[in-house]
């Protein structure tokens, strides 16, 4: 394969995922290669408008106004974006969160859809980011979906990490997990992923019937947070099954 093109592309994911604009330095030590080799690939990217210069003098850079066209390009060709865009946008507004849809993509989820109410949640989950499976309600939901080859497949390819105290790091602890999720018909992530965000998730499913997706709402962890829950679970799981059906999926239970 094209070394030039993937590394590339490796720039493109590592500024996209740094809060703060990233120097040629910096990708010189990310690539482990030299800077002047850096310093080439950035250029073509910044002459395409997927990368901007923020600091001439510093030689930083950050993510140009070509990876929001390029992204805009599949989201408009994206049919399940345009079928869960007017669902989404019912549950946010009845339940003033902010709900996300998700996929996955080489055993990790990727955040490609959100609807925000007026009292928005802030979190680390933004459009394009991408999050282990095992700690996210989105990923649990749509994991519980799995038979048992599939889980061992992901188990056997992901390391099982702490991203808070309360992430399920033990392989049996996340099998029962999925166990529950199954009976229970959502799955729940209580600040698993991120500390004071307590979510709700629901697979979604095409036509064939495999999990294609998962849609999550996600609220802070404050007192009368068990109330909210039993409000976000029926509106998670409506929304999921009419995104599903919309989809071709013909059965009325998730699980």
């Amino acid at each position: 394969m094209n070394k030039a093109i993937l590394r590339g592309l490796d720039i493109l994911k590592f500024v996209g995922e740094s809060e703060e604009p990233v120097t040629i330095a910096e990708l010189s030590r990310y690539l482990e290669i030299p800077k002047t080799s850096v310093f080439n690939i950035v250029n073509s990217l910044v002459e395409r408008d997927y990368l901007s210069v923020k600091d001439r003098k510093l030689k930083s850079y950050e993510l140009g106004i070509g990876t929001f066209k390029l992204g805009s390009l599949y989201l408009s060709k994206t049919g399940l974006v345009n079928i869960a865009d007017p669902i989404l946008k019912w549950a946010a507004d009845n339940v003033l969160e902010t709900v996300f849809l998700a996929v996955v993509n080489n055993y990790e989820l990727v955040y490609i859809y959100k609807k925000e109410s007026k009292k928005t949640l802030r979190t680390t989950a933004n459009l394009g980011s991408v999050m282990p499976l095992y700690s996210t309600g989105l990923g649990k939901a749509i994991l519980a979906t799995y038979d048992e080859v599939e889980i061992n497949e992901y188990l056997t390819r992901t390391k099982l990490l702490p991203r808070t105290e309360k992430t399920l790091i033990n392989r049996e602890d996340l099998l029962e997990d999925l166990e529950v999720t199954r009976q229970r018909g959502y799955s729940i992530c209580d600040e698993e992923n991120e500390d004071g965000i307590f979510c709700i998730g629901v697979p979604v499913h095409d036509n064939t019937g495999k999990a294609i997706a998962a849609v999550s709402i996600s609220s802070l962890k404050i007192n009368n947070y068990s109330e909210k829950a039993k409000k976000h679970k029926e509106f998670a799981i409506k929304a999921a099954l009419e995104i599903s059906k919309r989809l071709g999926y013909t059965k009325e239970r998730l699980f």
